[in-house]
């Protein structure tokens, strides 16, 4: 059985990983100090923002006023990178992380 499981196992961890970014998906904790700490099926991450971080909402252009605790997100940060930096932070898109994860708003 456990042969059978792992094609799927590995099947599912791709699908939160692709186009050179991980998918952090999950609620706002908090943010402070330009850090946004997001909760996870696995536990909080934190992840810094810099001014390159976008943040958008339904697709349009949000603020990081808009990072209120208890908002769901997913946030994108570059694959194998020694510190967790935001590319992109969608607002409202945690529920919809898995479904989502193969697309990308124009990552730069």
């Amino acid at each position: 059985m456990m042969k059978r499981l792992l094609p799927l196992l590995a099947c599912t961890a791709l699908a939160f990983a692709h186009g050179g970014f991980e998918h952090v998906g999950g609620t706002v904790v908090k943010l402070e100090n330009s850090v946004l700490t997001v909760k996870t099926t696995r536990g909080n991450v934190a992840i810094r923002m810099d001014a390159k971080t976008e943040i958008t909402s339904n697709g349009k252009p949000a603020q990081a006023a808009d990072l209120k605790q208890g908002v769901k997100v997913v946030v994108d940060v570059p694959e194998d990178a020694k510190e967790k930096v935001a590319h992109l932070i969608k607002i409202g898109a945690a529920a919809k992380a898995a479904p989502d994860a193969h697309e990308h708003d124009g990552h730069k």
